[in-house]
């Protein structure tokens, strides 16, 4: 299956070489988790805290979807 995640803010330079803008495409096998995406991309699973699809939050061990895109987002902090 093939699904599309978004890398947002300090995430971004996580990006491999040639993506386009903030997207990766990621071809993955069916039965894929959240979690098994962001060590594809070789992100430490403390830095994506936050794992949107639409208006849905996302748990690491969510199962992904043929053509789902999921938007990851670091901690967020601030007052």
């Amino acid at each position: 299956m093939r699904v599309m995640i978004r890398l947002h803010a300090t995430l971004r330079k996580y990006l491999p070489v040639g993506a386009a803008g903030n997207v990766v495409r990621l071809d993955l096998p069916d039965g894929a988790t959240v979690a098994e995406a962001i060590e594809r991309l070789g992100v430490p699973p403390a830095h994506a805290k936050m794992m949107v699809c639409g208006d849905q939050h996302l748990e690491p061990a969510t199962v992904l979807r043929d053509g789902q895109e999921v938007n990851l987002y670091p901690p967020l902090a601030g007052g």
